[in-house]
């Protein structure tokens, strides 16, 4: 499942891995590096938002605090189905 245009969730029966697009400096060519392992796909979403709010110019701790809890709450009301997230 791509999300977004950096990342991607694949799934097994034991794991939820998490990959993030990268690009060879020496080819030039992009590749997927797995970089994260959970257990949820919720959680994988969470691990997302967590990654990306890292990099964002948000720096006082209240401001990201707030966002954080804003995108966990719009994750934790997603409805997962076995065809797709509604």
């Amino acid at each position: 499942m791509l999300i977004g245009k950096d990342y991607k969730i694949e799934t097994d029966r034991l794991n939820v891995t998490l990959s993030q697009k990268k690009l060879n400096k020496k080819t030039g060519k992009e590749y997927w590096q797995q970089i994260r392992y959970y257990s949820r796909v919720g959680i994988a979403l969470k691990g997302i938002a967590d990654l990306e709010l890292a990099d964002t110019e948000l720096k006082d701790f209240k401001a990201v605090c707030k966002k954080q809890r804003e995108l966990y709450n719009l994750i934790d009301g997603l409805k997962v189905s076995a065809v797709g997230v509604k």
